[in-house]
């Protein structure tokens, strides 16, 4: 009989495996783990110390984080930790980019040291006035911000020296019985308050091939 020790068989590179990162569990595949050159050596099997007794291997990283990169690594999107109210996230960005460092991931340090995200979103705004209040009812877009800022101002209306109020700042209405009544008189006119609005409208527009690979 050989004294010529027996090497364990190399690890199956089909069916699920189980990630134990920080206090979560994620279940993945060898193909998606072969991306990153750290996470492939583990897969692999070469580095025995980072799986435990119950077959699990353990990485010491922030689960929230390692989310965004096991993303790229399954399906090749790129993160964007983005919304309306708060903008970008830059502190969850470096967190990314240090994780991808640290396993390895070309394509993913490069796309975010080269802030590529900044080109993943794009706001496009308008402004106009508007008279009254009226107008500003109705829908928008959940991707529409829009910021009010009202105004008042006086504005003088034309009476119509026959009180007729269908003639109420429409001089032009006035024929000859109102110029009779008005005879030798200057037209009267009286102040009055007018609300306007300016109306900056705010549109996200996001550019969905930025944050995923050619």
């Amino acid at each position: 009989m050989s004294d010529v020790p027996q090497l364990p068989p190399p690890p199956s590179t089909s069916g699920p495996m189980v990630l134990q990162v920080g206090e979560q569990r994620f279940f993945t595949s060898y193909e998606s783990l072969s991306r990153s050159d750290y996470l492939h050596a583990i897969a692999s099997g070469r580095w025995d110390s980072n799986k435990q007794a119950d077959g699990f291997y353990f990485i010491d990283a922030d689960p929230e984080i390692f989310k965004h990169v096991l993303r790229f690594l399954r399906h090749g999107i790129y993160p964007l930790c983005y919304d309306n109210a708060r903008g970008h996230d830059y502190g969850t960005y470096a967190a990314i980019q240090k994780q991808a460092d640290y396993f390895i991931i070309p394509e993913l340090i490069a796309w975010l040291k080269q802030n590529q995200y900044m080109k993943a979103v794009t706001i496009k705004t308008s402004a106009q006035i508007v008279e009254g209040a009226g107008k500003l009812a109705g829908t928008k877009d959940a991707g529409i911000k829009t910021n009010y800022y009202p105004t008042q101002r006086t504005v003088k209306r034309y009476i119509c020296p026959r009180g007729l109020t269908m003639h109420y700042d429409a001089a032009w209405r006035c024929g000859k019985d109102c110029k009779r009544a008005q005879g030798d008189a200057e037209a009267e006119y009286e102040d009055c308050t007018e609300l306007s609005t300016l109306v900056v409208t705010e549109n996200t527009v996001f550019e969905k091939t930025v944050c995923m690979e050619d």
